[in-house]
């Protein structure tokens, strides 16, 4: 079986992976080459009346609506907007870019773009890329979908294999050990670098010759260093030069309210409400409506339906793009209510199938909905995926030469997010280190047992190096 995806499936895929701001774009260009389609309002012509003059002493915001039509008031604007830092390039623009520059059949090109969308900040799968060639195969509400038969698994592997090999080399896999054995297999690294990503991967956060010495009884001090010096060479975590964690200028994608009322309407005492005020409004052409009833000739009725079916088709993959990422947001929320309510400084662990579960959708929707947007609430403004503990599935085919992903501890801190554990751990080590102190992951393992969190020392090798902390024997 093969994938058969529609002009409509396409197009409803790439909409929902649009933050705000690309979507305008995607909102204007569509109304521009569609004529059945009109703006009927777009505010973002305007400019608003909530912003900033960086320029002026006093700070004051440009309120009356003279002053902003005024020159005086536009150049303002102008320069306000020409003095906001330049956006970094983050990883999914990267590698789109270069995929632009690889010809693939159409349906592959949209699982390729469907899997760059779905990395995480390292480079790696925030879902398993099984569930999005699922979701493309439309068994989304279908319950628990098929494995993929020897062809569909071959067709996603050659998708992946395309862009792993991009730059930066390694990205798209499930950990950092897979990609580390794929960057060193295509730098033809000696055997003994290979031996030690693939058996003593978890021992390499302290790479010590005495110490791997006598694991390895046979090698010498000399090959033990020069492997050690090769694998310091790859980058375990393939994005860590791109930009996207430290946006300069965000606009939400959708905002959280607290609102006090018994209304059967609000939620959870909590109001979704997705951005709209910055996208131009759409509807059908009034001209093209009538075409299409009174009938013309043959090549223009032709000409109005199909236009007018490319539009139908492109206000309901917006609707269905809005409703999705409200759906999900208020289901965050839900089971989120301790955070939002101020009554946790991190959110609870959440995995994204648990969100997919509870609204009858594929849990690569989810992944696609949050991917790049962000959420507004009395806190502070938060990507939608912090919001999820960030552990991919593991893959069911391995690569060749490559080691599949080890399972998560069972059963390890219970009731914490990733993002707690990792806090903690930051917290220990600064502690520690005002005392002149400098702790192991074993004992920074013990002492997060003290907290009620059960966190093997691998877990805290892995997590103490996304936070880009050395060992204790190199700090």
């Amino acid at each position: 079986m093969t994938l058969k995806l529609s002009p409509q499936m396409i197009q409803s895929i790439n909409l929902l992976t649009l933050p705000v701001l690309e979507l305008r774009e995607r909102i204007l260009d569509e109304a521009e080459k569609n004529p059945a389609l009109e703006v009927v309002s777009d505010s973002g012509l305007d400019v608003s009346d909530d912003i900033y003059s960086e320029n002026s002493g006093s700070g004051s915001i440009l309120r009356n609506s003279d002053k902003i039509k005024s020159k005086d008031a536009s150049s303002s604007f102008l320069q306000f907007l020409e003095n906001q830092p330049a956006k970094e390039e983050t990883l999914q623009e990267h590698l789109l870019a270069q995929l632009l520059e690889v010809s693939l059949p159409e349906e592959e090109r949209v699982l390729a773009e469907s899997i760059i969308q779905n990395l995480d900040e390292h480079g790696f799968h925030f879902v398993a890329p099984e569930s999005l060639y699922e979701e493309l195969l439309g068994a989304e509400g279908q319950g628990a979908a098929q494995p993929l038969n020897d062809e569909q698994k071959a067709r996603l592997e050659h998708v992946l294999d395309i862009i792993r090999n991009f730059d930066p080399i390694g990205t798209a896999f499930d950990n950092a050990r897979q990609s580390l054995l794929f960057q060193a297999e295509k730098r033809n690294a000696p055997p003994l670098v290979m031996e030690l990503l693939q058996n003593h991967f978890e021992e390499l956060s302290n790479m010590r010759v005495s110490t791997f010495q006598k694991r390895l009884p046979g090698r010498t001090a000399e090959e033990l260093a020069d492997a050690f010096d090769f694998i310091k060479t790859l980058e375990p975590f393939p994005a860590r030069e791109f930009g996207g964690n430290d946006v300069q200028f965000i606009v939400p994608d959708v905002y959280v309210y607290k609102v006090d009322t018994d209304s059967p309407e609000i939620d959870d005492h909590f109001a979704i409400v997705c951005e709209e005020k910055d996208l131009p409004v759409l509807k059908l052409s009034p001209m093209f409506v009538d075409l299409a009833k009174d009938g013309a000739g043959k090549e223009e009725s032709a000409f109005v339906s199909e236009q007018l079916k490319s539009a139908e088709w492109f206000l309901n993959g917006l609707g269905k793009r809005n409703q999705t990422l409200v759906n999900v947001t208020r289901e965050i929320v839900r089971r989120q209510k301790g955070f939002f309510l101020g009554y946790a400084t991190a959110p609870s662990p959440l995995q994204m199938g648990e969100i997919a579960k509870a609204l009858d959708i594929h849990e690569a929707t989810v992944s696609r909905i949050t991917s790049g947007k962000y959420l507004q609430c009395s806190s502070g403004i938060f990507a939608l995926r912090y919001f999820f503990t960030n552990v991919a599935a593991p893959v069911k085919k391995k690569s060749a030469g490559v080691a599949a992903a080890p399972d998560e501890p069972k059963g390890g801190a219970a009731g914490f997010s990733k993002e707690e554990v990792k806090d903690r751990i930051r917290q220990l080590i600064e502690e520690a280190a005002k005392e002149g102190k400098k702790l192991s992951d074993e004992k920074i393992s013990k002492k997060l047992e003290e907290f009620g969190m059960a966190v093997a020392r691998r877990t805290v090798s892995k997590y103490r190096a996304e936070l880009n902390i050395q060992s204790s024997y190199d700090r």
